[in-house]
């Protein structure tokens, strides 16, 4: 309240504003820890997911203890510890093509904190078809993104929407993601800080919220680079949801059946993944572990690997998601080919299964 600007006014802006915020991660956990603290009156989430030990690193809402517990629960418990008052509506699900736009009924912001192409896509498009704001944001490795989206009904006639600076989703493999490539901790706090900040600003109306404005975040360099993205004149808003946005199931297609050949002795298995990994997780039958960092330094150690294992022999290569082990298998099949071996790619990798 001694704040310039911000008084009882701006306070009750912020108690009677309603926010639904997509996941329950890195980003979605520092986003309503500070909303719920600064006194955002309801809240609704949406997650369909359970407490895992790698996600205590950054998503700072859980514990240890909180292990296999679904993450909806157990956010509502803190924000309630936070502020006692708050409204909190928990949505044990994924947003679909079903209830993406029913879900926006009566919210006045939408925040993206999603880890997905066909997520984010999807919340975009529905947004621009309810005219909902959208803060949205992403990070991986070392950088996040952060902007204010705003389009459609209700919005500005200059208003920006994700497709106007993306206007076609790339495909899921396009770039690798967290499970991949890794996300420093405390960068999802700085990137869902930031997306908390706009939000407050929108809903109170304090500073500049500038709808289209995207910040780059480099934490190792410790600087945010701007870009302005407009509104693109060609591009028609989007009026109605695509009939598909990509969704991956939870088991891909032909993992039950590979995982059977795996147990029955049918195919070698191989790991590309890096050694923490290894440590955490593995198939049910583990295979010897050739890191992809080595590989790209040494590829002659794709060599020896295939050359001791027998002609007319499977290997089955795995790593995370699928990424990894599908480049090994891009990279050396012409050198399994010749020697007579058969290398198979492990849709969805580890975390699929």
């Amino acid at each position: 309240m001694n704040l310039p600007g911000f008084g009882a006014a701006q306070q009750a802006a912020l108690h009677a504003a309603h926010v639904l915020v997509i996941g329950a991660g890195g980003l979605g956990c520092p986003i309503m820890q500070t909303l719920a603290a600064t006194g955002v009156g309801k809240i609704s989430l949406i997650d369909d997911d359970t407490v895992d030990l790698t996600n205590i690193h950054r998503q700072i809402l859980f514990g240890a203890e909180d292990v296999g517990r679904k993450k909806t629960e157990v956010a509502a418990e803190r924000l309630k510890a936070l502020q006692p008052d708050i409204e909190v509506t928990i949505i044990d699900g994924r947003m679909t093509t079903d209830n993406s736009v029913e879900l926006l009924d009566g919210i006045d912001v939408l925040i993206d904190g999603s880890d997905t192409f066909s997520t984010k896509f999807l919340a975009a498009d529905a947004a621009e078809i309810t005219g909902t704001p959208l803060v949205w944001g992403s990070v991986l490795r070392y950088r996040g993104d952060v902007a204010l989206w705003w389009s459609g009904p209700g919005a500005p006639e200059d208003g920006v929407g994700l497709r106007d600076l993306y206007p076609d989703q790339p495909d899921a493999d396009s770039v690798p993601d967290c499970a991949t490539a890794g996300v420093l901790g405390v960068t999802t706090s700085v990137v869902g800080g930031l997306m908390a900040t706009e939000v407050i600003k929108f809903l109170t109306g304090i500073g500049q919220s500038e709808v289209g404005k995207l910040m780059m975040y480099d934490a190792l360099g410790a600087h945010i680079s701007e870009f302005r993205v407009t509104r693109d004149p060609e591009r028609a808003l989007t009026t109605s949801l695509r009939a598909s946005y990509g969704e991956v199931c939870a088991v891909p297609d032909g993992a039950p059946e590979l995982l059977a050949q795996l147990e029955a002795g049918e195919v070698i298995p191989l790991d590309v993944r890096e050694p923490h990994e290894k440590a955490i997780a593995d198939l049910p039958v583990p295979g010897p572990l050739l890191p992809t960092s080595d590989l790209e330094i040494q590829p002659r150690l794709a060599a020896d690997f295939l050359d001791s294992v027998d002609n007319g022999s499977r290997v089955l290569v795995y790593c995370a998601s699928g990424i990894r082990s599908q480049w090994f298998v891009d990279t050396f099949e012409p050198l399994a080919k010749a020697r007579g071996i058969e290398l198979v790619n492990f849709p969805g990798g580890v975390n699929g299964i």
